[in-house]
């Protein structure tokens, strides 16, 4: 292969037996290659030109423009020539066919290929004709692989005259029709994903999933502190107050809970004084929680930040400063939708995660938490004084075990068995007292005293029964008291604490708490409110693009495969126009997007390319060539219908499709969106995501995905799209085929008689190719996607692929479109066959300067 021309320059197709090309003017040649070319325009130039042999003499003026168009690197022609040769009579002799050639075409940068019989028959009734536009398809779509057409000009330049008649054998392996059809509409289905409101396996983002800017806004929207009470404002001296007055209550609790409280009721006053100082500061702290809540309108970020920073300042409160920027978030979001893409979601899936996380980090109205403030203080305490809840079994027995101790008298010191029970009567009355509990307060004591009464009887009873002494009787009435003495002060500590702090520390500690944590969710709305604004917003713009992408696909899995692509929207920017301009909301033009890629400048109102060699990869060049056969169903790449005559040279294998064609399909259109997608981020970092933005990369989706049609279509699934990612792995035609890549490989081996190989010319032709074995070069090819599925023992295994010369002289080619595999014989002309004239006896010496 030519080591100075750049590999992945287009082949542009010129068929100069139409009538577009037919006349001289060089703007119509201009506009045909403009048409044809990708912008921005490749540094070398192919041309393949199909023309007639009697053509060369016609179309002297084309080709010596073609020769001298303006390009910034090598410009190089291949001409292909198909039909019989024109006798031409020299002076005084008969009649011989000669193949007249104008000095122009000489090599190393242009040669000629004459394909005198393309069916190779013989002239009988009903055969296909010489020039038969089905089998001219197949064979412009293969010499117009980049790499194919700069080895067989580098082999015509080491045969005589720069000129061969062509040998063929190929394999176009691909899939049936319809399994390309079916695999089309499930891969487009698959990337658009589910309709459903909530994709299965689609959870709320938690951080831990998302880039480090997003991670930021999310949780600390969601769960952080990012605000706090200034030391002396307003707001922290409400707080510390209450927070104050609280810890004065519970110390005031305490004494009252003590011995002394019950008798004397020492520490009530400093307990109620505390409660109702903390009451006061609530009240305060209450009404600055308010104003935050209120400021700005009830919803953050309504104001300018300054203004609202300012306001939160004068209540004593502060807000911490975001971590982010408006660029971080836009690459944030690109990381994101990256991911998720390249993890194999579905389109839906990910606008569903890129939903939620809006929904995260999107700044709420204050409405909820203004309710949620004018219930915590209706939640206070009401001043009534708690009732005591009725005694449980296990007191009420100790009281009982009380009266029966106090109870063991008889005979003249009966009336001593009274005691216990009307001191647990009096005592629990002084409890009642201290902290009435209402109408309670009798029934409170009555439990008591019937336990204490019940005790005594039973104490009575037994006493009666065992003729107890007086004086253990006396020591039984001590340890009673005393019992009752540590059973009464228990309970009023218990009945003290509970008192004190249902009637006041417990709800207000509580109202302080709530108060705490709506100061919290209040600063965390207003924390980095325009850059979560700004995320919500963008995010949500992604979600239109993605569902209105999701949407597109579904569209061409309904049309099909075999649809025509829709036009181009009118009003669209044509090439001449130069750079595109994204309009903006405003109506205001802004700058292009900051990211260049070759969708940058493709002109997306021309014909999509047919194959990747016009964006990197070998291809067709984007010609639009085959639309002279498409007319009649044969254009390159393209099912030759029912009438169609396949050529002796030509083999199609129809593939029903491997384990991972559905899988690879679906990648390619992953990448389509990306490469779609990417020019839109730079918008994103700049806020301008507006309708006509989406609107334009809706736009930039439909093409995408029509070259990705055009390209399935002519070019099969083995060579990647022309927007494919290069890291990743498209496997080779077992997985996508479904075949083995042996079949292929077989197609470039020789019989040993070199049969397998059909002469592109008719039998009275033969005679005018060369006899000289060393007028012969053959040119083996195959796809690159098959080389490392075979063995070492085949053709792709040898290690010579790549333009180096075979075991036997031959040239071999790795191609990166996967359609055409097998051989291809280049045989040199008899001496004197060729005729190169650099002038015509009837025209003077041409010297014209072409305006370009």
């Amino acid at each position: 292969m030519s080591e100075s021309i750049r590999p992945h320059a287009p082949v542009v197709h010129l068929d100069l037996r139409t009538a577009e090309l037919a006349g001289t003017d060089p703007a119509d040649l201009r506009n045909a290659v403009t048409a044809r070319l990708p912008r921005p325009r490749p540094h070398d130039h192919r041309f393949l030109v199909v023309d007639t042999p009697a053509g060369l003499v016609g179309h002297r003026t084309r080709y010596e423009q073609l020769m001298g168009y303006p390009a910034p690197g090598r410009v190089r022609v291949l001409c292909l020539l198909v039909g019989d040769l024109t006798a031409h009579p020299p002076e005084g002799h008969p009649a011989e066919r000669r193949l007249v050639r104008p000095d122009t075409l000489r090599g190393p940068e242009a040669g000629l290929i004459w394909a005198g019989d393309l069916h190779a028959g013989d002239g009988r009734p009903g055969a296909a004709a010489p020039d038969d536009p089905h089998a001219l398809a197949v064979l412009v779509d293969l010499l117009g692989l980049p790499e194919v057409f700069d080895e067989t000009l580098d082999v015509l330049g080491a045969l005589p005259e720069g000129v061969a008649a062509p040998g063929l054998r190929v394999l176009e392996h691909g899939l049936a029709p319809e399994v390309r059809s079916q695999a089309w509409s499930e891969a487009l289905l698959r990337f658009a994903g589910s309709r459903t409101a909530a994709p299965a396996g689609v959870a709320a983002h938690t951080g831990a999933d998302l880039p480090p800017a997003l991670s930021t806004l999310a949780v600390g929207a969601a769960s952080g502190s990012p605000g706090r009470r200034e030391e002396g404002g307003d707001a922290a001296r409400a707080h510390d107050a209450a927070a104050e007055a609280l810890a004065d209550a519970d110390a005031g609790l305490l004494a009252f809970g003590r011995p002394a409280g019950l008798l004397t009721g020492a520490g009530r006053a400093e307990l109620e004084s505390a409660l109702g100082r903390a009451r006061q500061a609530l009240d305060r702290y209450h009404d600055v929680v308010g104003q935050v809540l209120r400021s700005d309108g009830g919803t953050a970020g309504a104001q300018p930040a300054a203004e609202s920073a300012a306001r939160l300042a004068r209540l004593g409160v502060a807000v911490a400063p975001a971590a982010t920027s408006g660029e971080r978030i836009g690459d944030s979001l690109r990381s994101l939708a990256l991911g998720l893409l390249r993890d194999g979601l579905p389109l839906r899936a990910v606008a569903q995660r890129f939903a939620q996380l809006a929904e995260q980090v999107q700044p709420l109205s204050n409405t909820p938490l203004l309710a949620a403030l004018d219930g915590l203080r209706a939640g206070g305490p009401d001043g009534r004084r708690p009732e005591p809840d009725p005694p449980g079994a296990g007191v009420l027995a100790l009281t009982a075990l009380t009266g029966v101790l106090g109870g063991l008298w008889s005979g003249a010191a009966l009336p001593a068995a009274l005691t216990v029970p009307v001191l647990v009567l009096l005592g629990v009355l002084l409890v009642a007292r201290r902290l009435p509990g209402g109408s309670a307060r009798a029934v409170y004591a009555s439990w008591f005293g019937v336990a204490a009464l019940v005790g005594a009887a039973g104490g009575v009873a037994g006493a009666w029964l065992t003729g107890l002494p007086v004086w253990a009787a006396a020591l039984a009435l001590l340890l009673a008291l005393g019992c009752w003495g540590r059973l009464l002060l228990g309970l009023w500590h218990g009945y003290a604490q509970r008192w004190g702090r249902e009637r006041g520390v417990v709800p207000l500690r509580g109202e302080l708490d709530g108060l705490d944590a709506l100061l919290t969710r209040a600063l965390r709305e207003f924390w980095a409110v325009e850059e979560r604004r700004y995320c919500a917003d963008a995010a949500l713009a992604v979600v239109g693009v993605l569902r209105t992408t999701a949407d597109t696909a579904e569209e061409e899995a309904a049309r099909g495969l075999a649809a025509d692509r829709p036009e181009a929207a009118e009003g669209a920017e044509s090439s001449e126009e130069g750079a595109e301009l994204w309009l903006y909301e405003s109506g205001e033009e802004g700058p292009e997007f900051d990211e260049p890629s070759w969708t940058e400048d493709y002109d997306w109102n021309l014909e999509p390319p047919r194959s990747a060699g016009e964006f990197g990869a070998a291809g067709d060049g984007g010609s639009d060539f085959g639309a002279d056969f498409e007319a009649d169903g044969s254009g390159a790449g393209a099912d030759p219908g029912p009438t169609a005559v396949v050529p002796p040279w030509l083999e199609r294998g129809e593939a029903k499709g491997g384990p991972d064609l559905v899988t690879v399909l679906t990648g390619d259109l992953t990448d389509a969106a990306l490469t779609a997608l990417e020019p839109y981020w730079g918008a994103v970092e700049r806020g301008h995501v507006g309708d006509a933005a989406q609107e334009r990369i809706a736009q930039r989706v439909r093409e995408l995905l029509g070259v990705a049609r055009d390209h399935l279509r002519h070019n099969d699934v083995l060579s990647a799209p022309p927007f494919a990612s290069p890291h990743r792995d498209r496997g080779g035609p077992v997985g996508l085929l479904g075949i083995d890549a042996r079949r292929a490989a077989d197609s470039t081996a020789l019989d040993p008689d070199g049969h397998t190989v059909v002469q592109l010319n008719a039998s009275e032709q033969l005679d005018l190719l060369s006899r000289d074995p060393s007028a012969v070069a053959l040119i083996r090819f195959g796809p690159e996607a098959a080389r490392d599925t075979v063995g070492p023992d085949t053709p792709y295994g040898d290690g010579h692929f790549g333009g180096a010369p075979g075991p036997r002289g031959e040239r071999e080619v790795l191609t990166a479109a996967g359609r055409y595999a097998g051989l291809l014989r280049l045989t040199g002309l008899k001496p004197g066959v060729v005729r190169t004239v650099r002038q015509w006896h009837d025209e003077a010496p041409e010297s014209e300067e072409y305006e370009w």
